[in-house]
């Protein structure tokens, strides 16, 4: 797979790109919104997390801007338990989720993140017959709730105590886009 949307290119992730992504994986600026600054990658945890399937439909992307590496994203289809985690009613629609980041914080607040969720919605509904894309984005991250309104996203309900980060449970946005 090979997306290409003006000046943002979406290509797999690759074992070459192991490094760069402990270095934004180290970046306490980065790890303020994703994972946590009390996680503790090297080379070879990072990659032993990254090389890891989906139990569902998923996969791992680089986003590229003007062909430089400049962000991660990986996408999953919603499936059995994930319904119930995401607290979204189950259903027979093909429901994906997605998370991504910037993981260079001088390319943020530049509009990539929105090109890249647009791009990468339109291929999960052309190509993978996607019909709801889902994000869980933390209340206290109003940049990226923003650029993910700004892609056509809609808060649709809080997740309460949702995802384990720095030591406890952080609220999250629900966040939808029909297809």
């Amino acid at each position: 797979m090979q997306l290409q949307c003006g000046d943002i290119n979406i290509r797999p992730l690759e074992e070459k790109d192991f490094p760069l992504m402990l270095k934004w994986l180290t970046d306490e600026r980065v790890l303020r919104y994703y994972g946590g600054r009390d996680l503790k990658y090297t080379l070879d945890s990072l990659a032993d997390h990254y090389r890891r399937k989906f139990e569902s439909d998923g996969f791992r992307v680089m986003i590229q801007y003007q062909n430089a590496p400049v962000g991660y994203g990986q996408i999953y289809q919603i499936t059995d338990e994930l319904f119930e985690e995401y607290s979204y009613p189950k259903t027979d629609q093909k429901v994906y989720a997605m998370d991504q980041f910037i993981g260079e914080p001088s390319y943020w607040n530049q509009g990539i993140g929105s090109a890249y969720l647009k791009r990468m919605c339109t291929y999960l509904k052309e190509k993978r017959d996607a019909q709801v894309v889902l994000l869980d984005p933390h209340k206290d991250n109003p940049r990226a709730v923003r650029a993910y309104q700004k892609a056509g996203f809609e808060i649709i309900g809080e997740l309460l105590e949702h995802e384990m980060f720095e030591g406890k449970k952080e609220d999250c946005w629900l966040m939808e886009l029909k297809l």
